[in-house]
């Protein structure tokens, strides 16, 4: 028995990884290209935000000469996410997680019928007798 079976890598390759790279590496290539495109989508919006946001702020209220340091970039991404639209960020944030765990579980399923498991119980697995 390998120490980890089909089901089980794409699981940790979609945890550990990225969602979407679990299909990939059972070669359902055009779900893994599906599922991260959504999950790149859904980033790409939450940094849009906050860029967009940044913006705004730094128009009203500019960084001084010479204060452009980590202290004033930890600031602005403060003041920057506070004058987000939280009721937009939370719902990309819940759907980015409901996204991410059904990859999970279809990754899961689908190498488990790539390589169901063997029981000794299963008519298939055991030698016939001699």
């Amino acid at each position: 028995n390998p120490l980890m079976n089909r089901a089980q890598k794409a699981v940790l390759f979609n945890a550990l990884l990225f969602p979407g790279w679990g299909q990939i590496y059972l070669k359902n290539y055009g779900k893994g290209l599906l599922i991260i495109a959504g999950m790149t989508v859904g980033i790409l919006s939450i940094l849009w935000g906050l860029l967009r946001q940044t913006v705004v702020i730094l128009k009203t209220v500019p960084l001084a000469k010479g204060t452009f340091g980590l202290g004033a970039i930890l600031q602005l991404a403060v003041k920057s996410f506070r004058g987000m639209n939280h009721s937009y960020f939370l719902l990309l944030c819940i759907l980015l997680i409901i996204l991410w765990l059904l990859s999970i579980i279809d990754a899961y399923v689908a190498g488990r019928k790539m390589n169901p498991p063997t029981t000794p119980s299963d008519p298939e697995s055991v030698s016939p007798p001699a």
